[in-house]
């Protein structure tokens, strides 16, 4: 770990408002890792909101379903019809969900100090990022993997002459024959992206 980044970390530990929460700064174990993916009424999180978090561990080879969360929360304005047919959460889905401290309570525990694996994860992460911060005084710490970026170094020039190749996760998964689940669903797509990883790490 470079300096710079040694220092983020301690003011980042130094500002932290939940000592229960103190082991995500702590460094990672080897070949440990968490897929998370986010369904948002949009994709500005100053005038859009979170609707639902999935996370699932990944270790090693091997995708922890069995022990994955799906957590939806009550945003503070209903999604409109509009956005229904994107992230197929109603509002009937959602007013009865969680707060998003009663998410964080749960979620971050989980995500711990893991690296935090998804796609195109500057997205779910510009969403959790400011509610992290009012709950534990920090965001998150957690090193970010985004597996659109694996792929395109994977691929080289071929990403580059097809600019869509890297920008679509379906485009990833039939790459690599993996099953589509149905997107728009965070759980279905945090576990397609946890495969793709497997893929390409």
């Amino acid at each position: 770990m470079s300096w710079l980044k040694q220092l983020s970390s301690h003011w980042q530990k130094t500002h932290l408002q939940r000592p229960e929460l103190a082991s995500m700064f702590d460094k990672p174990l080897a070949n440990k890792w968490v897929a998370i993916d986010c369904e948002m009424t949009g994709l500005n999180p100053k005038k859009h909101h979170l609707l639902s978090v999935a996370a699932i561990h990944i270790n090693s080879d091997n995708i922890d379903t069995g022990n994955g969360l799906h957590l939806v929360c009550r945003p503070p304005v209903m999604p409109d019809r509009d956005t229904i047919v994107i992230h197929g959460l109603r509002t009937a889905d959602v007013e009865q969900g969680m707060s998003y401290d009663e998410m964080l309570a749960l979620l971050l525990p989980f995500i711990d100090n893991r690296p935090i694996v998804g796609f195109c994860p500057q997205i779910d992460t510009g969403f959790l990022n400011p509610l992290v911060k009012r709950y534990m005084g920090t965001t998150l710490p957690n090193k970010v993997i985004d597996v659109r970026l694996l792929y395109s170094r994977r691929m080289g020039n071929l990403a580059q002459g097809d600019p869509n190749q890297s920008q679509h996760l379906t485009k990833i998964l039939a790459h690599y024959e993996i099953p589509e689940l149905g997107i728009h669903d965070a759980y279905n797509d945090a576990i397609m992206t946890a495969m793709a990883f497997l893929h390409m790490r």
